[in-house]
């Protein structure tokens, strides 16, 4: 009797050992379903930061590209506010040879006048 106690033990270890195996075996599919989505889902999120990253790059190549034009624009401006001043200098100058000018132009007109009025004079006697 022994031995027939002795195999419904087994029998019965087996029994437990068999639907723990069951169990552990339908676990495991679980654990592995759920790492197959989180797998799913984590390539996913690659994609979206990869894509993120993209869109950061490009801003920041538009940013550098702004701030060139930025800087284009400062100098052009800088350039051109310094062709102003020289033209303005340039402008001042003549502004200023002109009225030499017309002062010479007066002068000589009065030396010219006496000469004329002095000529008419002799010519009068």
């Amino acid at each position: 009797m022994k031995l027939r106690e002795q195999l419904d033990q087994m029998q019965t270890l087996m029994e437990q050992l068999v639907k723990m195996v069951g169990h552990n075996n339908a676990v495991t599919e679980e654990l592995s379903q759920r790492m197959d989505s989180l797998e799913t889902k984590v390539d996913k999120l690659e994609v979206r930061f990869l894509n993120q990253e993209n869109k950061l790059l490009n801003l920041e190549n538009k940013i550098i590209a702004l701030e060139n034009r930025v800087t284009d624009l400062g100098n052009r401006m800088e350039k051109g506010f310094n062709d102003v001043i020289q033209m303005i200098t340039v402008l001042g100058k003549r502004c200023d040879r002109m009225e030499n000018t017309q002062a010479l132009h007066s002068e000589m007109l009065r030396k010219l006048a006496a000469d004329t009025a002095q000529h008419e004079a002799e010519i009068l006697r």
